[in-house]
């Protein structure tokens, strides 16, 4: 039966590890995918245990496994653009260079996820290397923060001038684009290069404790916000924006860190555990 997909909802393809507490990882790319008016699938590359503590565990997903999920993907022929998070060994990395290589003219966001905020290592050292040498040259954008930015170009990435300089040496390695993220800074500052120019964009640090899966979010919707048709420019101002407000209007899920309300555009429902008389309105 051949069912026609509606022209309003783009597919998404997310590949990254999974966290159970939903605030990072393949859980956060799809509802940040929803929220857009997207449609998202995924390609799982670790189990993680984790809360929003820390993460604990770390379990990669076979890569024959990862390869064959990608495929039966694609082959549904719907997927507007791609979004790449965690891939924890380099042999995930390389089924991912093989697919973005194979599927260049779909758009495509790599967040290099090295590590985890606690510190726990989510990428191998040879993984690393084959992102830093290769997969970066793959993708139509990279999003790495001050860390992930620093690991790549051997450079201190500490502020502004070093985010600018991060940007332009990644785009002389070979990314087609960058968008270094500094949320940990005074003033959450983006810095976007795409080789023939460099733009900053600032905004205001809301919220610093509720961060948990901002990365993951903000890769998501770039991707989004391409698959939807919009310029690379234009998709890093609408992705910032929702970050911004998912994170001021994020709410605590745990003793550790907060993850974004990624669903802050629709009305918070009814609490199911309230069974009080419900209450009339009055008649104007």
């Amino acid at each position: 039966m051949n069912h026609q997909l509606s022209a309003s909802w783009p597919v998404v393809l997310s590949i990254a590890g999974f966290d159970p507490s939903s605030g990072a990882g393949i859980a956060a790319d799809l509802k940040t995918f929803a929220a857009h008016g997207c449609y998202g699938v995924a390609a799982i590359t670790a189990l993680t245990i984790q809360n929003t503590q820390g993460v604990t565990a770390l379990y990669p997903t076979e890569p024959t496994v990862v390869k064959d999920t990608i495929a039966a993907l694609l082959a549904d022929g719907h997927v507007k653009a791609i979004k790449v998070g965690m891939l924890a060994n380099r042999a995930n990395a390389e089924v991912v260079s093989e697919i973005l290589e194979s599927n260049s003219p779909l758009p495509s966001v790599l967040d290099p996820v090295f590590h985890s905020s606690n510190g726990r290592d989510l990428a191998d050292a040879a993984c690393q290397e084959f992102v830093r040498e290769q997969l970066i040259k793959r993708a139509s954008v990279i999003t790495p923060n001050l860390v992930e930015a620093s690991a790549l170009t051997g450079l201190r990435v500490e502020n502004l001038e070093a985010m600018k300089s991060a940007a332009r040496k990644l785009v002389e390695m070979g990314a087609r684009a960058v968008v270094v993220t500094g949320g940990h800074l005074d003033k959450a500052i983006d810095v976007l290069c795409d080789g023939s120019a460099l733009e900053v964009f600032m905004g205001d640090r809301v919220k610093p404790e509720n961060t948990h899966g901002t990365g993951c979010t903000f890769s998501s919707a770039i991707a989004a916000n391409l698959a939807l048709g919009r310029q690379l420019r234009d998709a890093v101002v609408l992705a910032k924006a929702y970050v911004t407000e998912a994170i001021r209007k994020a709410y605590v899920v745990g003793p550790g860190r907060v993850p974004l309300n990624h669903f802050y555009r629709m009305t918070q429902p009814s609490r199911l555990a309230d069974h009080s008389a419900a209450v009339s309105e009055p008649v104007p």
